[in-house]
């Protein structure tokens, strides 16, 4: 197990989900042999970049490194920046939004931990 990871040199993918752009991921940043309590992806999301709504089928929260989202949450709209964390409860309908002028960086936590190996195998080599 590496102990320590440094995102620059790791396997960037952008990923989107249908009617989403922007999106960048570098799926399972702590790795299934660190836990399988949980999981974690790091997310860029280029400046205008967005998700559509869509629900998901797990707890999720958005730690902002970097940047501004605006966040729908369960038809509540939020202005969510570096620092902050914003949950998403399982089940609930959500968007995000990049609306500031420099990239979005997020670390995303997922629990249950999310099945991502078939974003993995899609990745470019």
């Amino acid at each position: 197990m590496r102990h320590v990871i440094n995102p620059a040199e790791q396997g960037w993918i952008s990923y989107q989900i249908p009617g989403s752009s922007g999106f960048n991921f570098l799926f399972d940043a702590f790795g299934s042999d660190y836990t399988d309590a949980y999981s974690v992806d790091l997310v860029t999301v280029d400046v205008g970049g967005f998700s559509p709504f869509h629900i998901d089928p797990d707890n999720h929260a958005f730690f902002v490194i970097a940047g501004l989202a605006e966040m729908v949450i369960a038809e509540e709209v939020y202005t969510v920046g570096k620092g902050e964390v914003a949950r998403i409860p399982m089940g609930v309908v959500h968007s995000i939004r990049n609306i500031g002028d420099g990239p979005l960086e997020m670390m995303a936590v997922y629990d249950p931990p999310r099945d991502r190996s078939a974003q993995k195998a899609k990745a470019p080599e």
